[in-house]
């Protein structure tokens, strides 16, 4: 047994399948899964939390509108949204506001002399810039290069019948 042909589908093997008006009077072993329902977009507007700092609550100010469209910031994850996204901006803000001020490199004496060196705080500003692409990516801020799909609304196939009556 085995060998070359043996087992696996075959052309023309199985049952017949049955016309679409015998499939859909009988019933059908095929099952049609129903596509996922979309996330309701209430954007109801949502609070910044009270501890939250001016610098923050400017960035708040920038990004919350679009988060809410989204459907992403809602009162359960304002607290979340502040973390990720109003925190690290901040952050990032004050890290380029420092190398800027202090210059990207340094000058450090080694015994061969002054050597340039890379500023000490560009890794944390690395660091950073990941934690604003990762919150911007939670909070779907960010493009990911393809239209949003908007929700079929549910068509009604009675609806023609009604109307009539």
């Amino acid at each position: 047994m085995g060998g070359r042909g043996s087992g696996g589908r075959r052309i023309g093997a199985g049952r017949k399948a049955k016309g679409n008006v015998v499939a859909f009077t009988h019933g059908s072993r095929q099952r049609t899964v129903p596509p996922p329902e979309a996330p309701v977009i209430h954007g109801d507007p949502v609070d910044p939390p009270a501890d939250i700092t001016p610098e923050q609550l400017a960035v708040w100010a920038l990004h919350a509108p679009d988060a809410i469209r989204s459907g992403t910031l809602t009162r359960q994850t304002a607290r979340s949204f502040v973390h990720l996204v109003c925190a690290s901006e901040v952050i990032y803000t004050r890290i380029m506001a420092t190398l800027e001020a202090d210059g990207w490199t340094y000058q450090k004496q080694t015994e061969f002399g002054p050597e340039p060196k890379t500023h000490p705080a560009q890794n944390r500003l690395e660091y950073w810039y990941r934690r604003i692409v990762d919150g911007h990516h939670e909070f779907k801020l960010a493009p990911f290069g393809r239209a949003v799909a908007e929700a079929a609304k549910p068509v009604d196939p009675f609806a023609e019948f009604e109307a009539q009556a």
